[in-house]
């Protein structure tokens, strides 16, 4: 079973205020090829006749998580804040273990919290094809079907409540406005990470590690002194893998100089440049067999952070030198 969201990110929260219309809804994209969907055969998504089919908006199984099951069954409430109560619960028993003499009636008084039953609201999943990419790859859109208004009194109990509805049946949440554009879901399926501010290194290793269960303090260590070796050089962001890229970290130095690294194989540093969005989805293995054009490879030994260093001068005094040439020719 997924594991639920107790907390709403404070990055989609961020997001959420940024939105120019109070709607959103919860819905998150999945970049699919057909061997993928059998992770999605219990939500009606698959190939007949080599055709994709698709369900109309259905209310998820119970059997998919705690919320979900709320979501079909409702789900009582014990309320601890306020006086417990007095019980009497009664059940009949036969006489001398045999029903055919009769029975007699059994009592016991207890105390105990009182509960409210909050009912099932039922809410649907709703599924869509966004894209048929021309690589046999389809894009799919995963949405709770209920609109949400940050006007609502009851909007951050209905958020988490739907995060985790998703959260539950797909693996994945998100939060967009009620009206998105396609481009506008589109664009967060071109890449499997998430950009986060630039800030101390303390707050990056918290949410790159956010989730992560069984890190140790030798695992702890490099993390930290390698981000405190990529805040050296000033980056306008940090990057938190998710997803298919659940394994890196890294830093973004400019639009086409991003540096990556694994927390599983920490031997290396990837620093990649024009294209880094496509290679950034290939394995280690698959980057490393193929030709080696669009990265660097950085081995984590003595003079590892001078090799990053002495890349980033030579990318931004190239940078610099190509905006010059574009200014010196506005004026030819």
């Amino acid at each position: 079973m997924r594991k639920n969201i107790r907390k709403v990110p404070q990055a989609m929260l961020n997001r959420i205020h940024s939105f120019e219309l109070d709607d959103i809804v919860v819905a998150c994209i999945k970049r699919l090829k057909p061997e993928d969907f059998v992770r999605y055969a219990s939500l009606g998504v698959g190939f007949a006749d080599g055709a994709l089919t698709m369900p109309h908006p259905f209310v998820p199984k119970a059997s998919a998580g705690s919320y979900s099951k709320a979501n079909v069954e409702g789900k009582d409430i014990l309320l601890k804040h306020l006086p417990k109560v007095t019980r009497t619960d009664s059940w009949e028993t036969p006489n001398w273990g045999d029903w055919s003499k009769g029975s007699h009636t059994h009592s016991t008084t207890r105390l105990v919290y009182q509960r409210d039953f909050l009912p099932p609201k039922e809410v649907e999943l709703k599924i869509e094809l966004l894209e048929a990419l021309p690589d046999n790859e389809y894009v799919l859109k995963f949405a709770v079907d209920q609109v949400l208004s940050r006007q609502s009194t009851t909007f951050d109990a209905d958020l988490l409540y739907n995060l985790n509805i998703l959260q539950e049946n797909v693996g994945a949440a998100d939060v967009f406005p009620s009206a998105a554009t396609l481009a506008e879901y589109m664009a967060t399926v071109r890449v499997d990470w998430e950009i986060l501010p630039a800030g101390t290194v303390d707050e990056v290793v918290k949410h790159i590690l956010r989730g992560k269960r069984h890190i140790t303090d030798n695992q702890m260590k490099p993390i930290e002194e390698r981000l405190k070796v990529m805040a050296r050089y000033k980056p306008e962001a940090y990057i938190a893998g998710t997803n298919g890229f659940l394994r890196y970290f890294g830093a973004k130095f400019d639009e086409d100089f991003v540096a990556f690294e694994n927390l599983t194989y920490g031997n290396a540093l990837y620093v990649m440049f024009e294209g880094w969005e496509v290679l950034s989805r290939r394995s280690r293995v698959d980057l490393l067999k193929g030709p080696r054009e669009g990265f660097e490879r950085i081995e984590h030994r003595d003079g590892w952070a001078q090799q990053l260093s002495a890349l980033l001068k030579r990318h931004r005094k190239s940078k610099l030198s190509k905006n010059r040439s574009c200014g010196d020719s506005a004026f030819n």
